[in-house]
């Protein structure tokens, strides 16, 4: 953060102080002559990355209370600037203060017009300050610090005139409900006890008169007087300064209030410039006097500080991003080196149950070709349900058939017998290719008992039961009858027959066949 330092001008001589953590050190004083405004700037030009706060102690200063319509946004500064330039049309040294706004009636703002009215008092300090390039914050007055430090001193109840002691005399600054209403500097020619308590006690009675004629205060009440003043000088002070019906004064204790403050170094007498000068840079006012191309520098400041700031930000965003990165690389590289710790584990096991079994004669290359051949047997297994299903309901339409075995099995070709001779194929029926296999089903089967001595309803059952089988997806073929009907063998007789029936049933055996 850049140091501050602080230009208290308090008449012709200009004193410049640095600010460090309740700290204030005399650093130079400095003369309205060419002389001093070259020593000025070269002090400038040595500390031009500090801010610099231009402080005014004078008598010059101008005060307006008015009560306008409340407007905001650009209607607002044109009608501020249109009041200044005809309050203070000499000066570009000046500002406005809201005081806020009424609470009957159309709710005015009511609003205090301050100047530094003697432009010629700033102009050799305001150009040396603009040709070093100094980064000026602003310029202020005594009365714009004490309008935000004097309400914890006077509190912020009824009218309060507060006197304060400074290297520029004795300042009188009236404050109503915690606002600042005006500020009055006498100056001092001897600067000693009686002529303070002196001075204090007469400007006071003048302001209360005043005050009176403009219908702040009421008449017949008391004003509250407090003075800011040493414990060691007040009793003098308590001589001159003595209630009346007019005055009501009260002393507060210098010490104490630099201390609740933050002061480091307490004043050793009543002179308040420390106190001041450390409330200008701790509660820096808003309002300031200084034009906008007096504080150019400082703007560019603002901005390079912005931007400072910002990096700042994203590099500290950055360093966040890095680290949790960082901490999740540590935590996988942990769950790696406790992943491949149980790998390790695990193909020790393996290795300690392959000891452990019989040695077989099996080389990898081996049981590779062996897996091999056994996926390959697996995806020619064949799903045998579409021909059981076949096969079942062929079985429902002819009940008097009874099964007694069925074998099946794979083969590449049927035999010159396998054709079948029944259905021919479907016209334009793809030839089955050369590679594709059969699934075959070998069924053995039996007749009723009683249709031993009637053969041809034997061979009309049987052929019956072929022809349900038969589909343009599957062969069949009648392996064997109950009796043999070829032309070479000799028919038996009805006797011979009889003899049979009590020996065995009639049987007979059919193969089913279907492309795999």
């Amino acid at each position: 953060m850049a140091a501050k330092r602080i230009l208290l001008l308090d008449g012709p001589l200009l004193t410049a102080h640095y600010w460090s953590a309740g700290r204030i050190k005399v650093e130079g004083e400095f003369s309205h002559e060419p002389v001093g405004l070259e020593a000025l700037a070269t002090y400038l030009q040595k500390h031009r990355s500090s801010l610099f706060y231009l402080l005014a102690d004078i008598a010059e200063e101008g005060f307006q209370l008015e009560d306008l319509p409340y407007v905001q946004g650009g209607d607002r500064n044109a009608l501020l600037q249109r009041r200044l330039s005809q309050y203070y049309y000499n000066t570009p040294l000046s500002t406005a203060i809201s005081l806020g706004r009424a609470t009957s009636g159309r709710r005015d703002e009511k609003l205090l017009f301050a100047a530094l009215t003697r432009i010629d008092t700033f102009a050799p300090w305001l150009d040396t300050v603009r040709e070093a390039e100094a980064i000026l914050a602003g310029v202020y007055s005594m009365p714009l610090v004490l309008a935000g430090c004097g309400p914890q001193m006077v509190g912020e109840n009824g009218p309060v005139l507060f006197i304060s002691v400074t290297s520029g005399g004795v300042r009188q600054t009236f404050f109503d409900q915690g606002k600042l209403h005006f500020s009055r500097l006498s100056q001092l020619a001897t600067r000693n006890l009686d002529e303070i308590g002196r001075t204090c006690a007469n400007d006071s009675a003048k302001i209360f008169q005043y005050l009176v004629a403009q219908r702040q205060v009421p008449r017949g009440v008391a004003l509250r007087t407090v003075v800011l003043a040493s414990p060691a000088q007040t009793p003098v002070l308590q001589d001159f300064c003595r209630n009346s019906g007019e005055l009501n004064f009260e002393f507060v204790d210098i010490a104490a209030v630099a201390r609740q403050l933050g002061l480091k170094e307490v004043p050793v007498d009543s002179n308040a410039d420390q106190l001041f000068m450390h409330c200008l840079a701790t509660k820096t006012p808003v309002q300031q006097f200084a034009p906008a191309n007096e504080r150019r520098f400082y703007k560019l400041w603002r901005i390079r500080s912005a931007l400072t700031s910002a990096g700042w930000i994203a590099l500290a965003g950055c360093l966040l991003f890095s680290g949790k990165t960082g901490l999740n690389i540590y935590e996988l590289r942990e769950q790696t080196a406790a992943t491949q710790a149980i790998a390790a584990a695990d193909v020790q096991r393996y290795n300690t149950i392959l000891e452990g079994l019989p040695k077989i004669d099996l080389t990898p290359d081996k049981l590779r070709a062996l897996i091999g051949r056994f996926e390959a047997l697996q995806k020619r297994t064949p799903a045998l349900e579409p021909l059981l299903t076949h096969l079942s309901l062929a079985l429902n339409d002819s009940p008097r058939i009874e099964l007694t075995r069925l074998t099946w099995k794979i083969v590449d070709q049927l035999d010159a017998g396998g054709k079948p001779a029944a259905e021919p194929k479907p016209a334009g029926a793809a030839a089955p290719a050369a590679t594709e296999g059969w699934v075959t089903l070998e069924i053995q089967a039996q007749l009723p008992l009683g249709l031993v001595t009637d053969q041809r309803a034997q061979i009309d059952l049987i052929e019956n039961f072929a022809a349900r089988l038969r589909s343009p997806q599957t062969d069949v073929r009648i392996i064997s009858r109950p009796f043999d009907i070829e032309s070479d063998k000799p028919l038996k007789s009805a006797g011979e027959i009889g003899e049979l029936q009590a020996a065995d049933v009639p049987k007979f055996a059919l193969r089913i066949a279907r492309l795999m």
